[in-house]
């Protein structure tokens, strides 16, 4: 069962934030919870302590420059997504940084944010602010994008703890959408070597035989996972990095989401073991959830 029920987006104005508006709004609206609409106003000298001057500037110019646009966003709510009931919150300061201090201090059960702002360009890198979002958020992110079609749901997982609750996450999706949804396991057998000053993937001695069977293996442990949940057996084993093959299967597959877990950890574990699910958002074709399993 679906306990998202407080969800909380971000907006910049951008046509891919309205896309994160209308996906939140939506998921508000069939979850029957509550919505937040967050707009900050960019201000990295809000705390200066080598320049006081300007922020003293700022104590001044800001107040009313936060409600401009705590004005401009209920506006902008009415326009994307309708008579939405939401709460309106407003700021100044570093973007990413404000936004994962609001959503935190509304207990938001979801962050949903869109691919890239102003500046960016649709089908290219994530925008800065939605990257740190995403590797710093407590709770799940949802980077919205546009769908081309819907009706399928790609979930990844390597079997580990971290892709458990993303598995179930997807589960819940597929429900909520009624939508066919497919599990992504891939086998990667490569590993990087140094070569040349640069690195490059070089494939691991692995004989065919032994592939097949962990191909196999893969398949069975699947099944069994979608079957406690009472689903069919929709399973897909690939070869190759996991972020390039689920990124190509929710291409192949026309998904209009991709579910991937990553650790909510510091240090060396989280970055490597968050740097799948980064790739997956910055590259998918289509609105990507990153559920998150809190380690140590």
């Amino acid at each position: 069962m679906d306990q998202t029920k407080r969800i909380f987006v971000a907006i910049d104005f951008s046509p891919s934030s309205d896309e994160a508006l209308r996906q939140a709004a939506g998921r508000g609206a069939a979850t029957h919870g509550k919505l937040a609409v967050c707009h900050i106003v960019p201000n990295e000298l809000r705390s200066n302590l080598l320049f006081p001057q300007f922020s003293e500037r700022e104590a001044v110019a800001v107040p009313a420059e936060v409600e401009k646009a705590g004005e401009a966003v209920l506006k902008r709510v009415a326009e994307v997504v309708g008579n939405a009931e939401a709460e309106i919150i407003a700021d100044h300061g570093s973007p990413y940084a404000e936004i994962l201090k609001r959503a935190e201090a509304w207990k938001a059960d979801l962050i949903v944010i869109g691919s890239h702002g102003m500046t960016g360009a649709d089908g290219i890198l994530l925008g800065s602010v939605t990257a740190k979002v995403i590797r710093y958020a407590h709770s799940p992110v949802l980077v919205a994008r546009k769908p081309s079609s819907r009706g399928h749901i790609v979930a990844g997982t390597d079997f580990s703890d971290p892709a458990l609750p993303a598995i179930s996450a997807a589960v819940n999706e597929a429900r909520r959408t009624n939508a066919q949804l497919t599990v992504v396991h891939s086998l990667d057998l490569y590993r990087t070597t140094p070569a040349a000053g640069a690195m490059e993937l070089a494939s691991l001695a692995v004989s065919e035989e032994i592939c097949q069977d962990m191909e196999k293996y893969a398949r069975e442990h699947i099944g069994e996972i979608l079957n406690k949940f009472g689903l069919q057996d929709h399973a897909l084993v690939t070869r190759g990095p996991a972020a390039l093959a689920l990124v190509s299967a929710a291409s192949d597959l026309k998904a209009e989401l991709l579910v991937v877990g990553t650790v909510g950890r510091t240090g060396l574990n989280r970055l490597l073991l968050g740097s799948v699910a980064e790739a997956v958002a910055s590259n998918a074709p289509c609105s990507v959830l990153i559920v998150r399993a809190h380690g140590a």
